[in-house]
């Protein structure tokens, strides 16, 4: 009978320490699965800002103004519709979509209260050849100011949900397009949108 106590004081001991050792297990995979989605979000493996986008800006310095499709090709990625060894669209769609970085445009908003308001953006517009793409850098500067003027004229209730970024969208689309006339640009994609 002392035996027998004695041993389940024992299994009881051992038990304890086995949860323990559990708990203290699950607990070190929830942070390590933590820390590694924070390390991807920050781009530390290839997610975040520090992917595809770093490597296209990076190109693009390198390489005074490529369109972003060769930066991809440089960094062996491949775009929607392209293959391995293909021309750029030569997929379903037989049409090639290229992507062009503006610079990133800081803007104060329009505001009746004393404490300033801001707006930083940062957009790619969609273009559908390389023709359109080079003239589009090369009217940046052009294409920047139609923008600039039209943010400044807005307040922070312009660019508040989905209906002010998608007139925001819009307003900008027709004013970049009557600047690179009589170029085309076919969307305008926004990567980072802050209202401060």
């Amino acid at each position: 009978m002392a035996d027998e106590a004695k041993r389940e004081e024992e299994a009881g001991k051992g038990g304890g320490k086995l949860k323990l050792l559990i708990f203290a297990l699950v607990g070190l995979l929830v942070l390590g699965g933590g820390g590694a989605g924070v390390a991807w979000f920050l781009g530390v493996f290839g997610g975040g800002d520090g992917g595809e986008g770093a490597v296209a800006a990076e190109a693009e310095k390198e390489g005074g103004g490529e369109a972003t499709a060769e930066a991809e090709k440089k960094s062996g990625g491949e775009r929607e519709g392209e293959r391995q060894g293909e021309e750029p669209g030569a997929g379903e769609a037989g049409e090639g979509v290229y992507f062009v970085d503006l610079p990133d445009i800081l803007v104060n908003l329009r505001s009746s209260g004393r404490r300033m308001r801001y707006l930083k953006l940062k957009v790619v517009l969609e273009v559908k050849d390389p023709e359109t793409a080079g003239a589009v850098r090369g009217l940046t500067p052009r294409v920047m100011d139609g923008i600039q003027l039209y943010l400044r004229s807005l307040t922070v209730e312009d660019v508040r949900g989905a209906l002010g970024m998608e007139k925001l969208k819009e307003e900008m689309l027709a004013r970049i397009n009557r600047a690179i006339r009589p170029h085309r640009v076919e969307d305008v994609l926004f990567k980072e949108m802050l209202v401060q």
